[in-house]
């Protein structure tokens, strides 16, 4: 019985989520599915590659997003750049700001301000007390508590306002530009706002860190404070249990904003961050983002750092150029397209090029849809060539001819494979390697004796005296004989 209305939930929950999914079609809210480079598009631009109606998943948030940590590309979109409250999600920019300017192990004093922030989930501070960094950051990060968000704020920055203009500074540099903070714990202000596509671009430039990643994958820690029992603060994000390879990142929920979360998995090296605002069924969101992501995309590397990718001469230049891209370059891609790419190189480039510098770009294409962009620089120094170059070249090129090829300084001496100095009635036996060296004791033309030998030497003129001289002598042996 229990496994029958097991099963009857299920098929009633799989029913509902297409019924979202069309009625978001019908409505002109529906989920678009694919790929969008966070480089070269901006937040209005359409995926790159669409997905069908069948394969995306449900989602019931009023907002979403489905990021790659690694590039920024966005494979899942759901009104991603409508301006909604972020709750204590906006809490993930608070601690990494609070990384960037504190140490872990800096003492923190608990203001008056501080300690009168109970509205929400608070950790109970005391005005006066003095906490370490790592210790507010777990209460930020796992107890959501705001007495701890306006106590760092307080210390990064002097004061709660001054840091709110780090925050919305922050944000613009890193590119959530359609987000505008006042808070650092995110209880509801009317011009505290931002995007669920906003909120992935923070959360990927946060998981950057090493102690954010790490703080915001813990499940639980024990918050000790001096004269009580000490007592185990558990992390609010329930997929950190649920989701194989759960490794963050942060809950949020007041009135105004409903239910959010901000989570990300890693699975074979490969992160994906989903962000659901406005949600009913939040974890399942979640879920449900973050397996279609490792179900229909995969993670490639396109290009090795400094790895040659094309070579071109470059006019005035006394080698060609050698590109390559300056770091690893990475692309996502649907499971089932095919992927390329080509390296486009500046037309006007003029030698001498620096190491280092940019030289063109790297284009990367999913079933002939641009999908990446890199800079390509170039991989080694290319010096200009000399004037007395240019110069011969300019003369040759003016009488046709093309430039000689450097002559090798090996084997300046060596014989001829025939010398036409020699008479066809002397071309016996061996012919004439037979009377140069080491072969003339098996010459069976002249007794053993050298007849004709010609030197290869820089001066032709020379070496046809020599070899004419020594054929000179030789008939005049022969006749003598006669």
């Amino acid at each position: 019985m229990t496994r029958r209305l097991a099963a009857v939930v299920g098929a009633l929950g799989a029913l509902a989520g297409a019924l979202g999914a069309l009625a978001g079609a019908i409505d002109g809210s529906a989920a678009t599915g694919g790929i969008t480079s966070a480089e070269t598009a901006a937040p209005s631009t359409g995926p790159a590659v669409r997905g069908t109606l069948g394969t995306l998943p449900p989602v019931f948030a009023s907002s979403a997003v489905l990021m790659d940590a690694r590039t920024g590309a966005t494979l899942f979109a759901q009104n991603a750049d409508v301006r909604r409250p972020p709750a204590s999600t906006t809490k993930i920019l608070t601690a990494i700001l609070v990384l960037e300017r504190l140490r872990l192990d800096e003492m923190v004093s608990v203001s008056p301000r501080a300690a009168a922030q109970r509205s929400g989930s608070s950790i109970g501070l005391e005005a006066g007390e003095r906490w370490r960094v790592e210790d507010l950051l777990r209460a930020l990060l796992l107890a959501s508590a705001n007495d701890a968000a306006v106590a760092l704020a307080e210390a990064a920055a002097g004061s709660v306002e001054r840091f709110a203009a780090l925050m919305n500074e922050t944000a613009r540099r890193i590119g959530a530009t359609s987000s505008a903070f006042v808070v650092p714990h995110g209880l509801y202000h009317p011009q505290h706002l931002t995007t669920a596509r906003d909120l992935a671009t923070i959360t990927r430039y946060a998981l950057r860190h090493p102690v954010f990643a790490s703080l915001v994958r813990q499940q639980t820690f024990i918050w000790r404070r001096h004269g009580t029992v000490p007592r185990v603060v558990v992390n609010r994000n329930r997929l950190l249990w649920r989701l194989p390879g759960a490794n963050g990142v942060k809950t949020g929920w007041i009135r105004q904003s409903g239910p959010c979360l901000v989570a990300s998995a890693a699975r074979g090296g490969w992160q994906l961050i989903a962000v659901v605002l406005d949600s009913p069924d939040l974890f399942g969101d979640g879920v449900r983002l973050l397996e279609y992501g490792f179900a229909h995309f995969r993670l490639v590397r396109v290009a090795a750092r400094d790895t040659v990718l094309v070579r071109r001469p470059v006019p005035g230049a006394a080698q060609a150029l050698a590109a390559a891209v300056p770091e690893d370059v990475f692309a996502v891609l649907p499971r089932s397209a095919a992927l390329r790419w080509e390296g486009r190189l500046r037309a006007a480039l003029a030698a001498p090029i620096p190491r280092g510098a940019p030289v063109g770009e790297l284009i990367v294409y999913a079933d002939d849809r641009v999908v990446a962009r890199a800079p390509v620089v170039a991989a080694e120094a290319v010096a200009a060539q000399s004037l007395w170059r240019s110069v011969v070249l300019w003369m040759r090129g003016l009488m046709g001819r093309a430039p000689r090829p450097p002559r090798s300084r090996v084997g300046l001496r060596r014989s001829a494979p025939r010398s036409p100095f020699i008479r066809p009635e002397q071309r016996r036996g061996h012919g004439p390697r037979c009377c140069l060296g080491r072969d003339a004791p098996r010459c069976d033309h002249g007794g053993g004796r050298i007849v004709g030998r010609r030197a290869w030497s820089r001066n032709d003129s020379t070496a046809r005296e020599r070899t004419a001289g020594s054929l000179a002598s030789a008939g005049a042996s022969a006749g003598s004989s006669a």
